[in-house]
């Protein structure tokens, strides 16, 4: 008798066992995978309008510099400005969850940054 045989003649029903032990391991890890992801999406979206509108505000800064509208020391300010506001929002999401209050505060400080970017691309300096 050789070794293989000796397996299935002490544990008949080891091949199934291990069958499906494996789909249910898959199944439990896919599980878990998908709570994750439904989990990560809700936080995902809830951050999305903040993070774009920095990304968009950062874009009409780069803007501001390429045109020649925006001079070093503006680009400094509104740049300190974009930190705070980044800083602040991972701050506020630090609990993983981010009440009313805080975006409240979140979106101020962004309009806040818009209004300033719009008055140093249009103001009268330029370089």
């Amino acid at each position: 008798m050789s070794y293989e045989s000796k397996i299935r003649f002490f544990h008949p029903i080891s091949e199934g066992l291990k069958e499906r032990g494996i789909t249910k391991m898959k199944k439990i890890f896919l599980g878990i995978l998908a709570g994750m992801l439904v989990l990560g999406t809700a936080t995902i979206s809830m951050a999305g309008p903040f993070t774009r509108r920095e990304t968009r505000q950062q874009d009409r800064i780069s803007q501001g510099v390429g045109n020649g509208q925006v001079t070093p020391r503006e680009f400094r300010h509104l740049e300190r400005q974009q930190g705070r506001i980044e800083a602040y929002r991972e701050h506020a999401w630090s609990d993983s969850s981010l009440n009313r209050s805080e975006a409240r505060h979140l979106t101020r400080m962004q309009n806040r940054a818009s209004r300033d970017i719009w008055r140093a691309k249009h103001n009268r300096f330029h370089y």
